[in-house]
């Protein structure tokens, strides 16, 4: 007789603490956004990977391959002139290379804070870019291993502040404010920019139209 089993997976979904974002990819076999609106669809036929814990998907891409996925929904979302936050967890495959790897960003035109990424830069930094108006972290995020991430724009302060798992690295004034008009956004690499594809698991993409709270990216960092 064969013996039943149960599963343990039961953080597929988990859901941030604190306010609630306005678009958020779980990427559960599909490009969907939770909200409805803001679907994404893929370029060069990206696949999905275990997610954390063992449980759930993730998006799985590879550099060599340019695969991303592109959200060309409409209304476009204006970062200009507007607090933001971004959050994921990442398993970059590949991170000291010297190269940018573009987690998600709005790229309109490659002109001075019209091209926003949110990144791991060099030399495997967190990096925070509006183009020629960066910031980068302190810490190399390690490959191969679940990080969570954290980019906060505060528009009255002019800050980028950057968090890796659930701690504040840096905090730096006299940013922005981002000018680019409204455009797609993209997850895995800016295309308008060329190459700076990401190559590694992407799970859980959280977009805020307000600066996150310390309390809330650590708590959402402590959920797991």
């Amino acid at each position: 007789m064969p013996i039943a089993t149960t599963s343990t997976c039961s953080n597929t979904e988990v859901i941030p603490a604190g306010r609630s974002p306005t678009i958020a990819w779980y990427f559960q076999n599909n490009l969907l956004d939770r909200f409805g609106v803001y679907n994404g669809f893929g370029r060069n036929n990206p696949t999905y990977g275990v997610g954390r814990n063992g449980c759930g998907k993730c998006l799985n891409l590879n550099m060599s391959l340019y695969q991303s996925v592109l959200i060309n929904a409409t209304p476009y979302i204006d970062l200009r002139n507007i607090s933001f936050s971004v959050e994921s967890w990442i398993k970059p495959a590949v991170v000291t290379d010297g190269l940018e790897h573009v987690i998600f960003g709005q790229c309109p035109a490659l002109t001075t804070r019209q091209c926003m990424r949110t990144s791991i830069g060099n030399p495997g930094v967190m990096s925070f870019l509006f183009l020629a108006d960066n910031q980068a972290g302190s810490h190399i995020i390690p490959n191969n291993t679940w990080s969570h991430v954290a980019y906060v724009y505060n528009i009255t302060a002019k800050t980028m502040s950057l968090y890796l798992n659930g701690t504040l690295e840096v905090s730096i004034g006299s940013h922005g404010p981002f000018q680019g008009v409204p455009y797609s956004l993209e997850i895995g690499n800016v295309i308008n920019y060329g190459s700076l594809s990401f190559s590694g698991c992407i799970d859980e993409i959280s977009f805020y139209p307000f600066t996150r709270t310390v309390a809330e990216i650590a708590a959402t960092f402590a959920l797991g």
